[in-house]
């Protein structure tokens, strides 16, 4: 009975040193999460929302190291650190193939409930699976973004005050065609060379969520900002494939529900930031327009169609619109 007693006790003194462990952290699993944003801004309140609830319901199993910035690469190269296992999950606005980044054509997609509409469809799983075997990562979720703005050295009032404006845009043809669609000339270039080219005028203007215009102070070199939402795009949490496949169903679950609060931390609070942030710009001097959207809208249309239908087909292109258009 002596000897019983004492291999209980040894067995339960093991057992809370080991659960000690772990409570603190020492033998948690590291996961490693890139984005682009920075510190302060929502998505990266969303991302350690991620980790508070990850380590504290896992009880210390995982441990969450943020790398804000794109501390770890580009968005492509963080993709294939997901692919090859050296990092767990990221957060980009680049989704890793094009049937799904081309959501992002302009107005087609009335919010993120209608990306994550067209995800959970059959099409969109589809795609899920293409993404899995090219790139060997799939979606988590998303974190929503402001839409994308006009910064110029001209105040917009409508269409036809972008005709004629050079505006940056990023290489992308969807980005390209819109603004020529709006009647400004694109001028593509890399975004550290944006601040520059505006300073000096190479270009009139930008286009960017209103975040972004502040971060990078491009409003210092610009008079107005024109809010026309003509690119409403999310930004993709993707989490590695093979990482994934060896969570136990309890664990995926967590991570899901973790995923699910940090998306609420930034949808609560990105409107006040941006209304904060206009305010900020606006008692620095720059003209802030609302332009009827109605004309962009139709302006546009040519894109979406064009591009959509030469993306998906015209039947898979229809599927989308559909899901698009709808209140969530």
């Amino acid at each position: 009975m002596k000897r019983t007693s004492i291999l209980k006790v040894a067995a339960l003194t093991v057992s809370t040193g080991l659960l000690g462990m772990i409570a603190t952290g020492a033998q948690a699993a590291e996961v490693r999460y890139g984005l682009w944003a920075k510190k302060g801004e929502p998505q990266y309140n969303g991302a350690v929302k991620f980790k508070e609830i990850l380590e504290a319901e896992s009880k210390g199993k995982y441990e969450v190291k943020i790398y804000p910035g794109n501390q770890l690469g580009t968005p492509r190269e963080m993709l294939v650190q997901l692919a090859i296992g050296t990092t767990q999950i990221m957060a980009s606005g680049d989704p890793g193939i094009k049937e799904i980044e081309y959501l992002a054509l302009p107005y087609l997609m009335k919010g993120i409930g209608n990306y994550a509409a067209v995800i959970a469809s059959p099409l969109g799983q589809k795609w899920n699976e293409k993404l899995v075997k090219q790139r060997k990562v799939r979606i988590l979720g998303f974190l929503p973004r402001s839409p994308r703005q006009i910064s110029t050295n001209k105040v917009i009032n409508s269409m036809a005050d972008m005709k004629g404006l050079k505006l940056r845009t990023p290489t992308r043809d969807y980005y390209v065609e819109s603004i020529t669609a709006l009647g400004a000339k694109p001028t593509p270039m890399a975004f550290k060379e944006v601040y520059t080219a505006l300073q000096t005028g190479v270009v009139d203007g930008q286009e960017n969520p209103v975040e972004t215009i502040y971060a990078q102070k491009f409003y210092e070199v610009q008079k107005a900002i024109a809010l026309i939402d003509y690119i409403d795009k999310p930004a993709y949490v993707m989490i590695s494939d093979a990482y994934w496949n060896k969570l136990s169903a309890a664990d995926q679950k967590l991570f899901k529900k973790a995923q699910a609060a940090s998306r609420k931390v930034v949808f609560d609070t990105l409107p006040k930031m941006q209304k904060d942030l206009l305010a900020k710009m606006k008692a620095a001097g720059i003209t802030i327009t609302r332009p009827n959207k109605a004309e962009f809208i139709a302006a546009t249309q040519k894109v979406r169609d064009k591009l959509g239908k030469a993306r998906w087909g015209e039947k898979d292109y229809k599927t989308v619109v559909e899901i698009g258009k709808k209140d969530f």
